[in-house]
């Protein structure tokens, strides 16, 4: 396991936590670790990649527009279940509301949370210490690859 990933103490622990520096390479290595844990979760490929796009826009704005946590660092974290989904991203970033911006055919940027809210059945914000944005997507039982097939 890379520096910087942890598991809870259980072997059961649906839950995955990476620590990245707070720089835009750290964007590809998550996805990257993320996408490869989906598939051995025997997750579909269009899960997979809705979820890896979720991911991605969240990790994105944090290092746009947030900042290092007091390690100087980004965690991104991610729980698989049964039939859902948490991906958690949280930065060092101040207070601030988000909201899904108005879709502009001008403007080229700002699209991240639209396309989160559009692929997420809910995402929220939490402002303990920095900034977490947290997405959660229910995929169901038949987004699983057949084990037997």
């Amino acid at each position: 396991m890379p520096a910087g990933t942890s598991h809870a103490a259980q072997d059961d622990d649906p839950c995955t936590t990476v620590q990245l520096p707070f720089d835009l390479s750290s964007a590809r290595t998550a996805r990257q670790m993320f996408a490869s844990e989906l598939l051995e979760h025997g997750l579909t490929r269009g899960v997979v990649d809705d979820a890896t796009l979720v991911l991605s826009e969240l990790v994105a704005n944090s290092l746009e527009h947030g900042a290092p946590n007091s390690r100087g660092l980004l965690d991104v974290s991610w729980c698989v279940d049964d039939e859902r989904l948490r991906i958690s991203v949280h930065d060092g970033g101040p207070r601030t509301l988000l909201s899904p911006q108005e879709f502009s055919d001008v403007n080229l940027r700002g699209r991240g949370l639209i396309i989160v809210d559009h692929l997420c059945d809910s995402w929220y914000v939490d402002h303990d210490e920095g900034l977490r944005v947290t997405a959660e997507l229910h995929y169901g039982v038949e987004a699983k690859v057949s084990q037997h097939a």
